[in-house]
């Protein structure tokens, strides 16, 4: 990937024509990986430069250099959003339409961010409602006992199946989240520090700490919850589907949990600052390089 640009692109009827194109060209596409993304705020925020916005985008260095439009950089399906839920961008009807394109397009590697807002907000709030103070503990039994680590999971395998069924040798690339830091601090989101997108952005955070604070009022013991929040989307999701024999040639994640461990290095609540963003980049690129380095 290093020395050339990347291209992406959300509209599909342009990725097909740059992907065709491509196609026609069969030394530059050995040397072009096509990329599928699908995911939430971590690969799409746009408060600052997210994970998928530094693979895609070249660092000041490359643009010094002059390099290509394509070539050794990347081509990027991008279909993510921010805010979506496992649950909902893996559910059967949005599954169909993503996958339609899966199976089209000989993509190299696929990486996915998923599970996060599925834990958080409206379910947090739901779940604690009419609950009383209790330990960190009771508190995460009280999401257990609602199933939803169990959804999310169901979610993941739903997409794991069809898309081991399609594509049965493309390496599929997830992550964990970092621990939170800033529990109940909202992201600030003004046009002076991100720009226009700010008049379009509604919801801003908090999105944990106020809905556990009846439960769990106190601060520390609220990071301690989304601690072990994070570790039972690891415990419960990703690892059981990374070892699962139907999956495991091909699915794998990126462990970042204790990758972001300063209060600085956060934006908000639950996004890293674009720098942090950069460094958690690099290991989705290093699997990309790798990939193409096995050729």
């Amino acid at each position: 990937m290093a020395g050339s640009q990347s291209v992406y692109s959300t509209r599909r009827g342009e990725f097909r024509e740059i992907y065709r194109t491509l196609k026609r060209h069969p030394d530059l596409r050995s040397r072009t990986p096509v990329v599928f993304c699908e995911g939430d705020s971590w690969f799409s925020t746009p408060a600052s430069m997210n994970i998928l916005d530094w693979l895609v985008f070249p660092t000041p260095e490359q643009e010094e250099r002059g390099v290509p439009i394509v070539g050794q950089g990347g081509l990027f399906f991008r279909a993510e959003d921010s805010g979506d839920l496992a649950t909902d961008m893996f559910a059967p009807k949005r599954l169909k339409d993503i996958m339609g394109w899966y199976g089209s397009v000989d993509f190299d590697i696929a990486l996915l961010s998923a599970g996060g807002n599925d834990l958080v907000s409206k379910f947090l709030k739901k779940a604690f409602a009419g609950k009383g103070p209790m330990t960190v503990a009771q508190a995460f039994q009280t999401v257990v006992a609602t199933n939803r680590f169990d959804e999310v999971y169901r979610a993941y395998e739903r997409a794991l199946t069809s898309m081991v069924k399609l594509r049965p040798t493309t390496p599929i690339i997830g992550h964990s989240y970092s621990y939170p830091l800033k529990l109940g601090v909202p992201a600030n989101l003004t046009v002076a520090n991100i720009g226009l997108i700010a008049l379009l952005k509604k919801n801003a955070g908090p999105w944990i700490g106020p809905n556990v604070g009846v439960a769990l009022p106190d601060i520390d013991d609220q990071r301690r919850f989304a601690k072990l929040m994070i570790d039972g989307f690891v415990e419960r999701v990703l690892q059981p589907l990374a070892s699962d024999a139907r999956f495991r040639n091909n699915f794998r994640f990126i462990d970042l949990r204790t990758r972001v461990p300063k209060e600085e290095d956060w934006f908000d609540e639950m996004h890293p600052t674009g720098a942090m963003y950069q460094k958690l980049s690099e290991p989705f690129a290093q699997e990309i390089r790798n990939l193409f380095r096995l050729r």
